[in-house]
């Protein structure tokens, strides 16, 4: 073979290799903060043209705004009247979709149904079949915005562990497919099952859509990212239990470990020498990322990590955003777009004050909505590669 060949073998060799270690992630879906509680659970965040303008400054290029249909009153078990809108008070989430646009960020629509629609749509085929229609109506009217800057994803975290994958991906192709036919420029964002966990990628049938990506999120090792959490299942789990895990997970040692009252001592030993033994370090969680990125690579997918973090308040600050740099660093060398949970709630990166008051288990309650501030925790954006 002539030296030539060689050279250019080599750079093509070169060339490959770099395009898969640091792909690139999906136009102005790169990074990106997720503004929960606002149109989904009790809505005790809203979020103003301030916010976003903040946001945007700090270097977010995009939102992930989810919602909660049936709070903006869809009735999963009635048809709507052809023509109406999929959800009565549906301009309320127009309106921050434009509020987002306004400030130059990207948009991810989020289908964010409580536990019990999930449930009901998982299980009844009218629903199933108004899910469907609700996506057509809805894109329907988002894409007279810009479509490259305006993403459907079009369910969040689907559970699917009875009902099996194929179910979901059969209905997640209706879904796409309606969307299509109404909005064919915009990206789709699909989901796998089980809460969209890493390893449930290898459950997803990926549909036939060059302007698709798929989802996945990542809260490894949820002892650490969930310490504290105080809402079903944590509390009878080693998360609601103990204090003082530290990351990595090299400078944790049993003696640092609090037990609260009444705690499962066995339960926690167990969980925490599971830690321990797991090495939780940036290495182990590049590793795990790395799966995501094979899959990828696999099935010619982008991906999108739209939700990450770590519950505040009860790991120390250090932990959380050394846990928060090796993350981001992972899915920032595999080419994966990020969207970090959340703004400004428990895993929250910016704190309000003002018209706020506190609630049980570190969260926050916005009261006034014209006499509050928010500021962003300057450690937390350092972490996320942004400048404060």
């Amino acid at each position: 073979m002539k030296i030539s060949h060689v050279l250019g073998l080599c750079a093509l060799l070169l060339a490959t290799t770099a395009g898969i270690a640091a792909a690139e992630p999906p136009a102005n879906f790169a990074r990106g903060v997720n503004l929960s509680h606002w149109l989904q659970y009790d809505g005790r965040q809203p979020v103003r043209a301030a916010d976003m303008s903040a946001i945007r400054a700090a270097g977010f290029d995009h939102v992930r705004i989810p919602f909660d249909p049936v709070l903006l009153g869809w009735q999963p078990l009635v048809v709507a009247p052809s023509g109406d809108l999929a959800m009565p008070s549906q301009q309320r989430l127009e309106d921050a979709v434009d509020m987002a646009l306004a400030a130059n960020l990207a948009v991810i629509v989020d289908f964010h149904p409580a536990t019990a629609t999930e449930e009901l749509i998982e299980g009844n085929q009218q629903a199933r079949d108004s899910f469907v229609e609700l996506w057509s109506r809805l894109a329907r009217r988002l894409a007279s915005r810009p479509a490259n800057r305006v993403a459907f994803e079009i369910m969040n975290e689907p559970q699917y562990y009875e009902r099996g994958a194929t179910a979901w991906n059969v209905l997640q192709s209706r879904a796409a497919t309606a969307i299509r036919a109404v909005a064919p420029k915009n990206l789709l964002l699909l989901s796998p099952i089980h809460g969209s966990e890493l390893d449930a990628l290898a459950r997803l049938a990926p549909i036939d859509d060059a302007n698709s990506c798929t989802v996945f999120h990542f809260y490894d090792p949820q002892l650490l990212t969930h310490l504290g959490a105080d809402w079903d299942p944590y509390p009878d789990k080693a998360q609601g239990m103990m204090r003082g895990l530290v990351y990595p997970s090299s400078a944790m040692t049993m003696s640092k470990v609090e037990m609260l009252p009444n705690a499962n001592i066995r339960l926690v030993g167990q969980a925490v020498l599971k830690y321990l033994g797991e090495g939780w370090n940036g290495k182990h969680i590049a590793e795990r990322i790395d799966i995501a990125k094979q899959w990828a690579a696999e099935h010619h997918s982008c991906l999108v990590a739209s939700e990450f973090g770590v519950l505040r308040g009860t790991l120390d600050p250090a932990s959380r955003n050394a846990w928060l740099v090796d993350v981001r660093s992972a899915f920032e060398h595999a080419g994966i777009g990020w969207t970090v949970w959340d703004y400004a709630d428990v895993f929250g990166i910016a704190t309000g004050s003002g018209s706020v008051a506190r609630l049980g288990g570190g969260a926050t309650q916005v009261l006034d909505a014209e006499h509050f501030t928010r500021d962003f925790d300057p450690a937390a954006l350092h972490a996320l590669g942004l400048t404060p």
